[in-house]
């Protein structure tokens, strides 16, 4: 019996230059800034090691006072065209143990960048469709970061 992986796709066009919006992937101030799905979930980095084979973990703080951890591997840092690192989320979480895959890619856009990010490996279309919307709300947060800065 084999099981079906689900991969989701989500793309942003980023006003700003494409190592600026790399650069923002790779500080964990930065990080602290916009890498929630939305204003009231807050994320405290753990661990953040970026670099070849670093580690990094996230702690979330929701609405409701649950905070999910996630953390990974990164698994190729080649700045500033892409990133790729594991996504695991750690117990009680859905799916939690799973270990999934994100690939981000960072495409000049002339004064803007274009960013790609691909995850895969989710283990079923509900999780594919909650990541998304996560995904799509950092980006949201992310872009807002930098039309702030122009």
């Amino acid at each position: 019996m084999t099981e079906t992986m689900h991969t989701i796709t989500v793309r942003r066009l980023i006003r700003a230059r494409r190592e600026s919006v790399f650069d923002a992937f790779s500080k964990s101030e930065a990080l602290t800034q916009w890498f929630s799905p939305s204003p009231d979930i807050s994320v405290e980095v753990l661990t953040f090691e970026f670099a070849p084979e670093g580690r990094f973990r996230l702690r979330y703080t929701m609405p409701d006072g649950v905070q999910p951890v996630v953390g990974g591997i990164y698994e190729e840092i080649a700045r500033p065209d892409q990133l790729v690192f594991s996504w695991i989320w750690e117990p009680p979480y859905p799916h939690a143990d799973v270990r999934t895959r994100v690939l981000i890619q960072f495409v000049d856009k002339g004064d803007a960048t274009e960013v790609v990010l691909t995850h895969d490996r989710l283990p079923s279309e509900e999780a594919g469709i909650h990541h998304a919307e996560g995904w799509n709300g950092i980006f949201d947060r992310l872009s807002r970061l930098f039309s702030k800065t122009q």
